[in-house]
């Protein structure tokens, strides 16, 4: 194995995400993962908030995971329902994808290990 400025463990959202943005700034990133492969038993990741769909759009990339989903307006808490339309933001929706596993791949720019 070799040396890498900066290694993450966890290849989840949280983890490619840090990566691609450590990516972006030029930092040599490695990311340790324990399971072998991609694939999740169960549903997992069913949709996106606002902020988040907001932070993709920073970078470029919002529009691939919206083309995927159902665009909503309201959201919920603890069985509440709540109307984010008039948000301020770019994005006051949410996006439900009904995905059932995860297919994310490392960032350009970053390793990946096993």
């Amino acid at each position: 194995m070799t040396e890498h400025a900066v290694v993450i463990a966890g290849g989840g959202p949280t983890g490619l995400m840090l990566a691609g943005e450590l990516a972006l700034a030029g930092v040599d990133v490695a990311i340790v993962e324990r399971r072998a492969s991609q694939d999740l038993p169960g549903s997992r990741a069913g949709g996106l908030h606002s902020r988040t769909i907001e932070v993709f759009d920073q970078r470029g990339i919002a529009d691939r995971f919206l083309a995927e989903g159902q665009t909503v307006q309201v959201a919920a808490f603890a069985g509440t329902p709540l109307d984010i339309s008039d948000f301020p933001t770019r994005h006051p929706t949410g996006s439900g994808c009904g995905r059932t596993t995860s297919s994310a791949s490392s960032p350009a720019g970053s390793a990946s290990w096993r």
